[in-house]
């Protein structure tokens, strides 16, 4: 039986879309992906969110994972989505590097044969099939099959992996593929570095959930470059969650959004100026403050120190400006 259109309008889906990606991508992401092909151009991801009713968390990395194939690229090179006031910092990307193509996928006749040549394989989706509470079917044992065979990650970091998916809620397949895959990249081959690596991730899950509570954020999750930033401001520069809040108010009062960015440089100025608790940083605003009213000082110039500590150490318009571009989706015709 052959089918044809029955409906006016039409748009462009490229061909690779079909052929090498419609096999690996879940539904959200092709649900976002044709989105943005039919309106994208024009709107960002506030819309899309907006559209799918889903949160805008959820589609940073259904949309990931078509720049992460090379199918969409960010047509404004400052920043990756639109900002609002109430919107979270996503992730940037300014350009297409080359992008390594997942292997092509296995038949279920060549599975059969791998799990003949090695029986670990049928514990593996027998036990994937309970941990994720469903049956992963022919496309999770192909995700299997790669995590273990081209990430080389071993069967008991896989079910480590599997487990913590599950409990934090994040099931779907496209979503432990992209973990699987950063873990084969960190190289985390043994079940120390796995929890080495999950405890990590639920430390930057905590302090999130606290900077929501505390700040009224929406998000339930945070993105992956926010959590890189919350790992180095608790692990490297020392922080905990009182500064990290502090440094929130000081971006809010300045910038009106939720800019990690922003953020980073207000806390990095504080760790070079000794600066360790939300009452020595308000101390040092007030007394750099009062120091400049009553020498009737200009703003000082951009990163100009000062003896308190407390100095706006970047070019705080020009931050501004940026924020306020509104980029777009562009598609590389393929």
């Amino acid at each position: 039986m052959s089918y044809k259109l029955n409906v006016p309008g039409m748009f462009s889906v490229p061909n690779s879309i079909v052929g090498d990606h419609l096999k690996l991508a879940g539904g959200l992401e092709l649900k976002a992906l044709l989105w943005i092909l039919r309106y994208g151009e024009q709107q960002g991801l506030e819309a899309l969110s907006s559209f799918l009713g889903k949160p805008e968390g959820d589609l940073v990395n259904a949309v990931q994972f078509w720049i992460d194939r090379g199918i969409l690229a960010i047509g404004n090179e400052q920043a990756a989505y639109a900002h609002s006031a109430t919107d979270i910092e996503k992730p940037v990307k300014t350009q297409i590097e080359a992008i390594n193509l997942p292997p092509v996928r296995p038949t279920q006749a060549q599975i059969l044969t791998r799990i003949n040549e090695r029986e670990g394989l049928r514990g593996l989706f027998r036990e994937a099939d309970t941990i994720l509470e469903r049956t992963i079917g022919h496309e999770g044992q192909c995700m299997l099959l790669m995590l273990h065979d081209s990430c080389g990650l071993p069967d008991d970091v896989i079910y480590m992996l599997l487990r913590y998916c599950k409990e934090i809620g994040k099931t779907n397949n496209a979503y432990i593929e992209a973990v699987g895959r950063d873990w084969g990249d960190r190289e985390i081959d043994s079940i120390e570095k796995a929890d080495a690596q999950i405890l990590t991730l639920k430390e930057n899950l905590s302090l999130w959930n606290e900077l929501r509570r505390m700040a009224g954020i929406h998000a339930p999750k945070p993105t992956a470059a926010q959590c890189g930033h919350l790992r180095r401001w608790n692990r490297e520069l020392g922080f905990g969650i009182d500064m990290i809040f502090a440094a929130y108010e000081e971006m809010a009062e300045r910038t009106g959004k939720l800019s990690f960015s922003y953020m980073n440089k207000v806390l990095e100025g504080w760790r070079a100026a000794g600066v360790k608790t939300p009452e020595e940083a308000a101390a040092a605003k007030a007394q750099f403050q009062q120091k400049r009213q009553a020498s009737g000082a200009k703003k000082p110039k951009t990163g100009a120190a000062s003896p308190t500590g407390y100095s706006p150490s970047f070019d705080l318009e020009a931050f501004e400006r940026s924020t306020l571009e509104v980029p777009v989706f562009h598609v590389n015709e393929t």
